[in-house]
């Protein structure tokens, strides 16, 4: 039985939302403990100030980055963009960065991890005062939405 797909406003964009697809642990205190063993290279704590009904009924989340650090990906999954295409996302390390609502506390969890570019071309680099040149593989780094964790703060949770 097919539903209607559902739209909704991130940070000023339009976002098809899905339902529950990848491979991220269950829970978000599951993915944070996880983090963790690797230390995170970014941490922001802060206190949400507005409510769920505020998100819901303007239909746009304020979301700012909470946390950035590595997470280990014990098997490949498929991370779906529409209805009819995906990506798969290897196993293995990955660099992820995490938003948070500053109202509902919903969180979006993003691979950030850098990557070989196909097609695009190495840099030249010259050090001006030696003369010495060399060459930089294409690198960039991914932007992939892996998934949401709800922001329904059951019996006032915080996340430290």
């Amino acid at each position: 039985m097919m539903t209607e797909a559902r739209v909704t406003t991130i940070n000023g964009q339009r976002a098809l939302v899905l339902p529950r697809q990848s491979g991220l642990p269950q829970k978000l205190p599951d993915l944070l403990s996880a983090m963790e063993n690797f230390g995170y290279a970014f941490r922001d704590d802060f206190v949400a100030r507005g409510t769920r009904t505020s998100c819901e009924q303007l239909n746009e989340h304020r979301m700012r980055t909470w946390r950035e650090g590595r997470w280990w990906n014990p098997q490949a999954f498929r991370v779906y963009g529409d209805a009819s295409s995906f990506r798969v996302v290897e196993a293995g390390q990955l660099l992820l960065r995490l938003e948070r609502c500053q109202d509902c506390d919903a969180v979006c969890v993003r691979d950030v991890s850098f990557e070989m570019n196909a097609g695009a071309r190495p840099a030249r680099l010259r050090n001006l005062k030696t003369g010495v040149e060399r060459i930089a593989p294409p690198i960039g780094q991914r932007n992939i939405v892996l998934g949401w964790y709800s922001g329904k703060r059951r019996a006032g949770r915080e996340y430290k």
